[in-house]
């Protein structure tokens, strides 16, 4: 790998850190999606709860 020309190694350097960064971003958006979903499904199971006690009150 250092047989690079010092110009090649620091675009290669460069590429490097973008394509970390890129998928960074990718895992906090998935991570934001999971727990907004996670989110969705608590209010999900609770609503269904509070529906089911009102069957069967009735």
């Amino acid at each position: 790998m250092n047989k690079l020309p010092p110009f090649a190694l620091l675009l290669y350097k460069a590429y490097l850190c973008w394509r970390l960064d890129h998928c960074q971003r990718h895992l906090h958006t998935i991570a934001a999606q999971r727990e907004n979903d996670f989110q969705a499904e608590r209010l999900l199971h609770r609503e269904v709860a509070v529906v089911r006690a009102k069957l069967h009150t009735l």
